[in-house]
């Protein structure tokens, strides 16, 4: 099985082709595609183990693929599930990432997520939840304290911190294309780098 759900096309596209003993079948695309909606595709999620992704860009081309896993089942794990997807119309894709903190420092890390362009706005209540601590690279964390203002932003850390003196707030981390990330932090001007896609792995 084969899946990946991305904002930019709002359907989920799901890819089985059973073996036949002995037999090769020519099949069409439409034959072995099933088309799943937004809403269908995100009732499959195992909220204890979602894999999101990020496509980022710039200088007019589409760079690499970050996979984040996501904490279980949190207020912001959701959040960011629902702003990959666009399952409720808002979505980081299109948007630019925002400024990078401690460049070239212990603690490095970069913003990300003002997805109304107003600082971003949280879609979901965001309190109520405990969080880890982690000063890791690769740890994705809050982003800005106010989160009745800014809940939906989001910071991912490139380099470990001192003494592992960790972010709060924590509700995933990189799996892979953190060399994306760092990439992108090194870029000639950070506010130009861009979320060209974004989305769900559905086969994890």
């Amino acid at each position: 099985m084969l899946a990946d759900f991305a904002a930019a096309h709002r359907l989920a596209f799901l890819v089985s082709v059973p073996p036949v003993a002995g037999q090769v079948m020519p099949m069409t695309v439409q034959d072995s595609l099933n088309v799943i909606t937004v809403s269908e595709a995100v009732r499959v999620v195992d909220p204890s183990s979602t894999l999101a992704f990020l496509d980022l860009g710039w200088g007019a081309s589409t760079r690499g693929r970050v996979h984040i896993r996501l904490s279980p089942d949190t207020p912001r794990s959701r959040q960011f599930v629902l702003l990959c997807t666009g399952e409720r119309g808002h979505s980081y894709r299109n948007t630019t990432l925002l400024k990078v903190f401690n460049k070239d420092k212990p603690g490095e890390r970069v913003l990300g997520g003002d997805y109304d362009k107003k600082g971003g706005a949280p879609l979901l209540p965001l309190t109520g939840a405990q969080y880890p601590q982690s000063g890791k690279a690769g740890t994705l964390c809050l982003g800005k304290c106010d989160t009745a203002t800014y809940g939906a932003r989001f910071l991912i850390v490139t380099r470990d911190t001192e003494n592992d003196n960790g972010w709060h707030n924590v509700f995933g981390k990189v799996e892979s294309g953190l060399e994306v990330v760092r990439e992108a932090v090194n870029y000639s001007d950070i506010t130009k780098v861009t979320v060209v896609d974004c989305g769900i792995v559905l086969n994890q």
